[in-house]
């Protein structure tokens, strides 16, 4: 018997809560898209449910499935390139460096500036 049937999708939960940090902290997601887990987080927290959470398990199910269904649609809308760049394990890629200057060859002569000695 299982005690806990959710515990098994755990390993899919985290991943999704550390993708959905990443790509919220992202600079290249559109504010607009940046609300939807925003919403999650306000439904999960909200005591106003579409089911109360008076009632045990239902209450937490419905939680689940309203903040899951918000983070799916968030990773949907997100630009493709930028969650598999995250899924990938790339991150938030950084500004690209400028290119060194080339160096510039020559020769040098110290003199004693000082020559009334």
């Amino acid at each position: 018997m299982r005690a806990f049937p959710l515990l098994r999708y755990l390993s899919l939960i985290l991943p999704a809560i550390r993708l959905a940090w990443a790509l919220f902290r992202d600079r290249r997601v559109g504010a607009l898209i940046k609300l939807l887990p925003i919403m999650a987080v306000i439904y999960v927290v909200s005591p106003l449910d579409v089911l109360p959470d008076i009632i045990p398990v239902v209450g937490w199910v419905d939680d689940l499935i309203v903040a899951g269904g918000l983070l799916l649609l968030f990773f949907l809308l997100a630009p493709r390139g930028i969650v598999l760049e995250h899924l990938r394990g790339t991150g938030v890629r950084k500004e690209p460096e400028e290119p060194a200057a080339d160096p510039i060859d020559g020769t040098f002569r110290y003199t004693d500036e000082d020559q009334s000695r």
